[in-house]
């Protein structure tokens, strides 16, 4: 009965200093990560719900895909070279781009992820956005 006492309050104090131990090097470190420059860091301008996308896409973009929006009837040619084969499946992992019609962009092209926004003239200045986001970062 004795060596078990001793067993056991060996054991518990070499917890206590283990705990401690690791209190006192978690206490001291600095590891510099900010959460603000998660939010700021990557291409594009926040992203803060205008132009408005529809409830379908922003469950998309939510999830990781990139949303292109254009201005004209029709996409700017080589815009549609943006888009990764695989449709919709892909657009349920959260990795299609999804082009949309917005008739009210004041630029040709945006490309919308879920916390930035590009606008452009044309589909190669949205490649590097595209690139970046795509997949939810």
């Amino acid at each position: 009965m004795n060596a078990v006492l001793r067993w056991t309050l060996s054991f518990l104090v070499g917890l206590v200093f283990l705990v401690g131990l690791i209190a006192l090097i978690n206490s001291r470190d600095q590891s510099g990560v900010d959460q603000h420059a998660s939010v700021t860091a990557g291409p594009g301008q926040p992203y803060r719900g205008q132009p408005a996308l529809s409830a379908g896409l922003e469950d998309l973009v939510k999830r990781g895909n990139v949303v292109v929006l254009y201005r004209d009837g029709s996409p700017p040619h080589g815009t549609r070279r943006l888009v990764p084969p695989g449709g919709t499946a892909l657009a349920r992992v959260g990795q299609a781009v999804v082009l949309e019609r917005e008739p009210t962009l004041k630029t040709a092209l945006a490309a919308v992820s879920a916390r930035k926004i590009e606008e452009a003239d044309s589909p190669r200045q949205l490649q590097g956005f595209v690139d970046y986001w795509l997949g939810g970062r």
